[in-house]
């Protein structure tokens, strides 16, 4: 003990010092310590809800990305296939318009070759109807005499018959 008093020290101090710290020590641990546990405790609970929603969040991001992609992707191939089908549809309807027109010319023109085969026709009765009364005028001015109704009547018939 001498030494310790050599140094300054006196022994029942150093041991209420020890009992202060302690008793201090003591009361820090239970009335600051343990809540600034707590607290932070809490706050790496806190940090870590945080942490497991930002990565719950960012999945979500990128499946709503891939998605987004995918759908994307799939109204892409869907406006294509409409886009491939409308042209199909416009060569389809355009071939059809030609047929059409093609029928329509050929039917016009049948049509309009009966016309002509039913007007010339007509036209070769009257023609024939004419002609029967021109021969006879004309027989009767080089015979320079008038025909006999007979005769007249034969010769008429007999122009029929050559039509």
């Amino acid at each position: 003990m001498e030494i310790l008093k050599q140094f300054g020290i006196n022994p029942v101090l150093l041991a209420a010092q020890v009992v202060n710290f302690l008793i201090l020590l003591f009361i820090l641990k239970k009335f600051l310590y343990k809540p600034i546990l707590k607290v932070l405790e809490e706050r790496r609970k806190k940090i870590e809800v945080s942490l497991k929603n930002a990565e719950a969040i960012e999945k979500r991001l990128l499946e709503a990305n891939q998605e987004y992609e995918k759908i994307l992707n799939e109204a892409l191939e869907e406006s294509r296939k409409i886009l491939n089908q409308s042209k199909e549809a416009g060569i389809q309807i355009m071939e059809e318009s030609k047929e059409t027109a093609a029928r329509i010319i050929q039917k016009a023109t049948e049509q309009a070759l009966e016309v002509k085969k039913t007007e010339t026709g007509k036209i070769e009765q009257e023609v024939r109807k004419h002609l029967g009364a021109l021969i006879v005028l004309a027989f009767e001015k080089v015979a320079g005499k008038a025909m006999k109704k007979d005769q007249k009547a034969i010769i008429e018939r007999e122009v029929k018959n050559l039509s």
